[in-house]
């Protein structure tokens, strides 16, 4: 009787520490600036299916206002977008009181190496080349910067 009551303690253990974990993903808000909805759709997607609550903005313009607006853990940006570039919009967030400590990871189709250096030393997280990442290596790095435990 002694093992079955001590591998039900540890069962009970683990689901409550599952629990925990989950509840604390779900709480992380993460908004991408990006204009192709096909990005949009895989990487966001990926991230909502491991329980991050996503929101999107098609433009530069439009994801300042959400991320001065709204509060956000995490902010994924594109670097060549409508109205305004990533570079302008990470530059922005970077100013702002209340945006200047959020985690940012750039992803970039098509930037030059020196656009690619400023965007580096404004004080972003990560920036990966969007075509030779998958979504859970971005999953997975939005987990590390954001401190939960895989």
């Amino acid at each position: 009787m002694g093992d079955a009551k001590k591998q039900l303690c540890e069962f009970l253990n683990s689901t409550v520490m599952e629990e925990k974990l989950e509840s604390k993903i779900e709480t992380k808000k993460i908004l991408i600036i990006e204009d192709q909805e096909v990005f949009i759709d895989m990487f966001g997607g990926k991230l909502e299916q491991d329980g991050f609550q996503v929101s999107s903005a098609k433009n530069g313009s439009w994801g300042i206002k959400e991320a001065l607006e709204k509060d956000f853990d995490l902010l994924i940006i594109d670097m060549v977008m409508p109205v305004m570039s990533g570079e302008e919009v990470v530059a922005k967030l970077k100013i702002e009181e209340k945006t200047r400590s959020i985690p940012i990871i750039v992803l970039s189709a098509s930037v030059d190496s020196e656009t690619q250096k400023r965007v580096e030393q404004m004080g972003i997280a990560a920036f990966f080349v969007k075509t030779q990442i998958i979504p859970s290596d971005l999953s997975k790095k939005v987990k590390e910067l954001l401190g939960i435990g895989n």
